[in-house]
């Protein structure tokens, strides 16, 4: 399952989709790993999952340093990808709709391009 979220305040942590809840069909787990989807498992990140009173589910402390390492700054796009094992690759886009392009990334630089074509398309001349 994949999903995406924008960052639009600075926040301790994040709250997850209530169909990703829903597709845990009642599992609650108590930890997730997150990676930068392009550097493999090279770095993984624990972050603890806490559930409100209404059951909606937040990564919660280890999130902060997920987005202080990463830089992720306000109106930053991310990408989530699910793998089924409590494990999250974040995909994550700045302001310019390009990917970011980390030390320890494979894969970034055809993304920014990608991203660059559809903005051209789509801007009135």
């Amino acid at each position: 399952m994949e999903f995406f979220t924008i960052i639009l305040e600075k926040s301790s942590r994040q709250v997850l989709p209530d169909n990703f809840v829903k597709m845990l069909d009642g599992h609650r787990p108590q930890n997730m790993k997150l990676r930068q989807a392009g550097n493999g498992l090279r770095k993984l990140w624990d972050v603890e999952v806490v559930f409100d009173t209404d059951g909606s589910m937040y990564l919660d402390r280890g999130w902060k340093q997920f987005i202080h390492a990463y830089d992720l700054r306000h109106r930053y796009f991310l990408v989530f990808r699910y793998d089924g094992n409590a494990t999250f690759a974040v995909k994550v886009f700045d302001t310019t709709m390009c990917r970011r392009r980390y030390q320890d990334d494979d894969d970034a630089s055809m993304l920014c391009l990608f991203f660059l074509s559809i903005r051209l398309c789509l801007t009135p001349i």
